[in-house]
């Protein structure tokens, strides 16, 4: 398949399952923090609440390393031929106006309820103000909802990303980042070079890669060098996934999960990735399915600890098979009036506004108006949502 074909065959339209690939990696984190692993949501620890739905929600909490695997597909495609603040703009009008919806909703719910999940102790006013600006890792100051630890993974990404574009992306160049990049990233962690295990995450490189990997195929078709790389990151994201992950199950989650099912996960998440992106049902365009995409970001950020309130506060009322599907499409409504009155409003408009500030274009501003200083070669191809979680994954999430 030639490069020009497969990039011909899509622009215009969405990858309509690739969203929906992503709400599924949500509702798969919604269920592991609601019913798979302990919290304060329940009186009891979740085994005895869910002694059989449990044991399988346990591997949820391996959503965001599907999330990261999406991530490096989308937010390549939506960096490739474009210019670096028309990347960077795209990036912040998608992830921050949900994101700051989020951090002011979610501080006023734990304000008003300071004892089922008493941040406020360590945070105060001025930690909840530095999660504003999504960089309060940097500064050794707490998250004002656990889920966004991911948020400062994936920040980091796309300054990678947005280097890479600068100096000039070519599929030889992406190749080697991901070469170079878990290899790096391992040999950091091995020495014990604390900044630069912050700087590189060897512990999700690899599975960005495996996205970034599968774009090069979905646009360029497969080649022997891109098949190797594909092979030497999914090897490497496999021995993350059974170690590192295993260790963090019993630790966090307070109880271990198969390494054969962790694998089992990890083979079956590339092997859907694959099959939504580089398949026929690339071309499936359900509006439905891009709807629920669309909920992905907003729904991750939202759903944790107000859950967990929820939770704790209506257990006593409801029984747990019951409170837990009516707690998650509260979660659901939360998330849908966030992307239709603060993502779609705002996010355009902030999107505009910082390409317009880094370029200094002076574009005029309104509903209406262009991005300005939108570069985009004529074959480049149409970005789709990413989430970030996020992400992207978002997406998490056309940017």
């Amino acid at each position: 398949m030639t490069t020009t074909g497969v990039v011909h065959e899509r622009v215009g339209g969405r990858l309509a399952l690739l969203d929906g690939l992503r709400f599924v990696a949500a509702l798969a984190v919604v269920a592991f923090h609601y019913t798979g692993r302990d919290s304060v949501a329940w009186s009891q620890s979740v085994r005895d609440v869910f002694p059989t739905v449990s044991r399988f929600t346990l591997y949820g909490g391996f959503g965001p390393y599907l999330f990261f695997m999406i991530s490096g597909f989308v937010v390549l495609m939506s960096a490739w031929g474009r210019s670096v603040p028309s990347f960077l703009a795209s990036r912040v009008g998608r992830l921050f106006p949900a994101y700051w919806f989020a951090v002011a909703f979610i501080a006023a719910v734990l304000l008003v309820d300071r004892q089922t999940i008493p941040i406020w102790r360590d945070l105060g006013f001025s930690g909840v103000a530095m999660n504003m600006t999504m960089l309060q890792s940097a500064f050794g100051v707490g998250h004002v909802d656990g889920v966004f630890w991911t948020l400062w993974v994936e920040l980091k990404f796309y300054v990678l990303v947005a280097v890479l574009a600068h100096v000039g992306l070519t599929t030889r160049r992406v190749l080697a980042l991901c070469l170079a990049w878990p290899v790096l990233g391992a040999l950091a962690a091995q020495t014990g070079t604390s900044w630069a295990v912050t700087a590189l995450e060897p512990t999700y490189a690899p599975f960005f890669c495996i996205g970034i990997a599968v774009y090069l195929v979905f646009r360029n078709g497969w080649t022997p060098l891109t098949a190797l790389v594909l092979g030497v990151n999914y090897l490497a994201a496999l021995w993350t996934a059974t170690t590192y992950y295993v260790q963090w199950s019993q630790d966090v989650a307070g109880a271990p999960v198969s390494r054969r099912g962790i694998a089992l996960l990890l083979t079956l998440c590339v092997l859907a990735l694959v099959a939504v992106t580089l398949t026929r049902l690339r071309r499936v365009s359900w509006r439905w399915v891009s709807l629920l995409g669309a909920l992905t970001y907003p729904l991750y950020l939202v759903h944790e600890y107000p859950g967990w309130i929820a939770i704790h506060h209506l257990g006593p009322v409801l029984p747990a098979h019951l409170l837990v599907p009516v707690v998650v499409l509260l979660a659901l409504v939360l998330a849908y009036l966030v992307h239709r009155c603060v993502e779609r409003p705002l996010g355009p408009w902030l999107r505009r506004t910082v390409e317009r500030e880094l370029t200094g274009t002076g574009a005029p501003d309104g509903p209406g108006a262009r991005p300005a200083g939108r570069r985009r070669s004529r074959h480049a191809p149409r970005a789709v949502h990413v989430e970030q979680i996020g992400t992207p994954v978002a997406r998490t999430p056309a940017d």
